[in-house]
C-alpha cells in the first residue's frame, strides 16, 4: 500500500518542494536495492518543472488525503489534483493519469471538483468593529476583505491589530503603511470620514516566483484605533486558543460576509495552490504551500457534480 509519506514526497517533487533530507529514506520506502548496489537518492523537480497535467485547464491545486467516492472516504492514501470542473478525459488536452511515477515511486491520483479557487471579500457597519465583517483600504476601489481575528504582537499586550489578507487591505502590496482602514469596505459603502477603524501596519509579501517554496500565507495586520473593534468572533465569541495541529476529517468553523457561520470538514492538509492576484501589470499567478482545504470555503456554492465511480 502506498504509505502517506510516499504521497506527500511525490506532490512535493512535483510542485518542485522537495526536502533533501528525506529523500533517502523516502527512496527506501519505494524499492529494496540489490546486495551491493548504492541507493541514489531521487532528484527534487525544478521550479517550473511541473507536469502538464498539472498544470492543465481548470487544475486549482494538488495535494493529498484520502480517496473518496461518491461521498464515502476510503483509506487509501493519494495524490489529490483539484479541478473547478470535472470533464471527460476524452474532452481534455492533458488529462490527469491514473498513477503517477516520480523518483522510484508510484501513487495513484484522484480528481475533486471544487469550484474556481477566488478571491472573495466580506459587510453592515457595526460597532465595536467584529471579526467576521467587512473591511477594506479607504483609497481602495469598490473592494471587501474579511476582518478575521484581532491580535496582538508576540509579548506586547496593546496596540492591539486587526489581522486580514495581504490581498484584502494591503492592496497585494500595492499599499503604504498608514494607509486607512474601514469598516465596512468600500464596496459596502464605507468610506474614511465615518468609517475608519485603523491604519495599516505591516503585511508578509508574496513571492511571484513560479512554483516559490515562500509563500505560506496571504496575510497582513492594521493597528486598530482604541475601542474600534472587540476580540469577540461574531456568532462564535473570543477565542481560546489556537490549535496548529490540525488533521484530515477535522471540523472547523467561519463566519464570512456572505456565508454568515459556515461548518466544514478538513480534507487536505498538504495543498499546493495557484490562485491569480492583481498587480499593477495585471494579474499574476502564485504558488501557496502547505495550506489547507476544507469541504467549504466561501460563496458562491456550486451544485454538487454527479457521481461515476
Amino acid at each position: 500500500m502506498t504509505t502517506e509519506q510516499n504521497v506527500r514526497n511525490v506532490l512535493h517533487m512535483i510542485t518542485g518542494h522537495y526536502d533533501h533530507s528525506t529523500s533517502l529514506q523516502a527512496a527506501r520506502a519505494a524499492r529494496a536495492p540489490s546486495p551491493g548496489r548504492r541507493l541514489q537518492a531521487a532528484a527534487p523537480a525544478s521550479p517550473g518543472a511541473m507536469p502538464d497535467w498539472a498544470i492543465g485547464h481548470g487544475v486549482q491545486a494538488l495535494g493529498l488525503g484520502e480517496k473518496e467516492t461518491c461521498g464515502i472516504v476510503g483509506t487509501d492514501i493519494v495524490l489529490k489534483i483539484y479541478v473547478d470542473k470535472k470533464l471527460p478525459s476524452a474532452k481534455l488536452d492533458k488529462p490527469v493519469p491514473k498513477t503517477v511515477s516520480v523518483g522510484g515511486m508510484t501513487v495513484y491520483t484522484d480528481v475533486v471538483e471544487i469550484g474556481k479557487v477566488q478571491l472573495q471579500g466580506n459587510t453592515q457597519r457595526i460597532r465595536p468593529a467584529l471579526p467576521g465583517y467587512s473591511v477594506s483600504r479607504a483609497n481602495d476601489g469598490p473592494n471587501t476583505g474579511t476582518f478575521g481575528l484581532v491580535v496582538n504582537k508576540q509579548g506586547q499586550p496593546s496596540p492591539q491589530y486587526l489581522l486580514s489578507n495581504w490581498h484584502a487591505i494591503a492592496a497585494a502590496g500595492q499599499a503604504s503603511k498608514g494607509d486607512i482602514i474601514i469598516q465596512p469596505g468600500t464596496a459596502d459603502n464605507g468610506s474614511a470620514e465615518t468609517d475608519r477603524i485603523g491604519i495599516l501596519s505591516d503585511w508578509v509579501p508574496m513571492d511571484f516566483t513560479p512554483n516559490s517554496t515562500q509563500n505560506l500565507v496571504d496575510a497582513a495586520i492594521a493597528q486598530l484605533d482604541p475601542g474600534a473593534a472587540s476580540a469577540a468572533i461574531a456568532l462564535l465569541g473570543i477565542p481560546t486558543g489556537v490549535n496548529n495541529q490540525l488533521s484530515r476529517g477535522m471540523y472547523v468553523q467561519k463566519v464570512g460576509r456572505t456565508t454568515s457561520l459556515s461548518v466544514a470538514r478538513i480534507t487536505d492538509v498538504d495543498l499546493v495552490l495557484n490562485p491569480s492576484y492583481p498587480t499593477p501589470t495585471g494579474p499574476k499567478q502564485v504558488t501557496l504551500r502547505d495550506q489547507v482545504l476544507v469541504t467549504f470555503y466561501s460563496a458562491p456554492a456550486t451544485a454538487a457534480p454527479a457521481c461515476s465511480t
